[in-house]
């Protein structure tokens, strides 16, 4: 009986049951100060949250999800590199988001925003919500290859760099006025 009820599981699970869409449990050790705390941020209600500590505006929700009701809501997508740059021209162009100077953030600027007393994801999700526990572009070439750009990874944390066709989250920002 349990090896049947494994098995259906099992089968389940590589059908594309939500069971394997959930989103990890997020973790964190209240021992540990935070790093990115709540207090040091200020939203509004079209989705735009701007860091007091480093005068950046950040948009809430990854691209493809939308920002109601105080969360990020549908799936957020994952572009290649080059697409996420053309993601951020688009936006700007149409003006959608407000604002006409998103871009891919820094390496730096895309880690000041990480919750390192957290993991899965390693943000946090009062400011945040509806981080996916996975990769995020930076704007940030890496410096051992033309073909590659680092990611910042949400899941246990770490910068990576990584081939400009790899598919990854995007967040995008910009200067806070």
């Amino acid at each position: 009986m349990l090896r049947s009820c494994f098995a259906r599981w099992v089968a389940l699970a590589l059908a594309g049951s939500p069971l394997v869409a959930a989103q990890a449990q997020q973790v964190c050790d209240a021992a540990l100060a935070p790093s990115a705390p709540a207090s040091r941020f200020s939203g509004d209600a079209d989705g735009h949250i701007t860091d007091s500590a480093t005068q950046l505006m950040w948009m809430r929700c990854p691209l493809g999800q939308t920002w109601r009701t105080g969360q990020c809501t549908g799936p957020a997508v994952q572009l290649d590199w080059p697409a996420s740059a053309a993601a951020a021209a688009r936006i700007n162009a149409t003006g959608e988001l407000f604002y006409n100077d998103w871009r891919l953030p820094s390496v730096r600027e895309l880690a000041t925003v990480t919750e390192r007393r957290c993991s899965q994801p390693r943000i946090n999700l009062a400011v945040f919500p509806g981080t996916p526990a996975a990769g995020f572009w930076t704007g940030t070439p890496s410096l051992k290859s033309t073909l590659q750009a680092y990611s910042m990874d949400f899941a246990a944390g770490g910068v990576v760099a990584v081939s400009h066709g790899t598919p990854l989250h995007v967040r995008l920002v910009r200067n806070a006025p």
